[in-house]
């Protein structure tokens, strides 16, 4: 039995301790990646892994319609089966136009893609009385729209 009094004695069980503390990864030096729509697993030795990104939950998009204004988003990540994605969709206009665009949701977004429906409205103000009169035109045009879905 060695002496724990006597540090030779104690030689082979620090060259151990060194042993194992050699072998043990160190913490990350720098912040991982921030949240990403494709994750990633790291492969740093580091036991806080810097190189590694966790999944986002939201997919972004800005995508032209067609000039009916139907448009068809497929994520560029799918959302994990049986998850129904909350959508939003905000239809951008040059400066200027005073007509109204609407997006609508057409049916139950799936884990992979929704349908949207823009709609324009053009507005009129009758100067003589004051009032804006709303009608609608046959044809929406190709207008961008800038989609969001949260999962």
């Amino acid at each position: 039995m060695p002496d724990i009094q006597n540090p030779a004695d104690l030689a082979p069980v620090y060259a151990a301790i060194a042993g194992v503390q050699s072998s043990m990864p160190s913490p990350a030096s720098s912040e991982p990646a921030p949240i990403a729509v494709s994750p990633a697993v790291g492969a740093a030795s580091p036991y806080a892994r810097a190189d590694h990104v966790h999944a986002s939950k939201v997919r972004r998009a800005r995508l032209p319609c067609a000039a009916d204004g139907t448009l068809t988003w497929t994520y560029s990540t799918p959302f994990d089966v049986g998850v129904v994605p909350q959508i939003q969709a905000i239809v951008e206009t040059a400066q200027g136009v005073t007509d109204v665009l609407n997006a609508q949701i057409e049916g139950t977004p799936t884990n992979t893609s929704c349908q949207i429906r823009i709609t324009r409205t053009q507005r009129s103000v009758v100067a003589l009385i004051g009032l804006t009169i709303l009608s609608i035109p046959g044809s929406v045009g190709v207008q961008q729209v800038h989609l969001s879905a949260f999962g």
